[in-house]
């Protein structure tokens, strides 16, 4: 009678069961991380280039990026300039803009930005660091 409305063990109970307490862990944890975004305690990622996320607010922190501009200034690279970028593989064109980091190695502007943008702060050739230690981002 009232026992014949649940399911039998051949219908697949345990994966029901898995199903919806993933499904029910997935909701939990997007209200606990919006609630604590609204209360200011948990920083947003900055997961686009110009610092907004989807929502429209800024990241509580700035990237590796915007650190890394605000203490180097790119420069234009002059009509002589031999070699070529070791991120892009290609050569220097006269009047492109170019980064000189502290290690002495240079590459095309936006070859650095991209680096930096996977949170990667040392230099692509000799790995030496970009920025201070201080100011590195944490691992991922």
């Amino acid at each position: 009678m009232g026992l014949s409305s649940l399911p039998t063990p051949s219908e697949g109970v345990l994966t029901l069961v898995l199903v919806n307490t993933a499904l029910t862990i997935s909701i939990l944890k997007s209200i606990v991380f919006a609630a604590l975004r609204a209360l200011g305690l948990r920083q947003v990622p900055d997961p686009t280039p110009d610092g907004n996320d989807e929502s429209g607010t800024f990241s509580a922190e700035p990237s590796a990026r915007d650190r890394f501009r605000s203490r180097f200034k790119p420069f234009r690279i002059g009509r002589c300039r031999d070699g070529d970028c070791r991120v892009c593989l290609a050569r220097f064109e006269p009047e492109s803009e170019a980064d000189r980091l502290p290690c002495g190695h240079v590459f095309h502007k936006t070859c650095i930005e991209r680096w930096l943008e996977y949170h990667h702060v040392t230099c692509p050739l000799c790995r030496s660091r970009l920025l201070p230690s201080d100011d590195s981002l944490p691992s991922f």
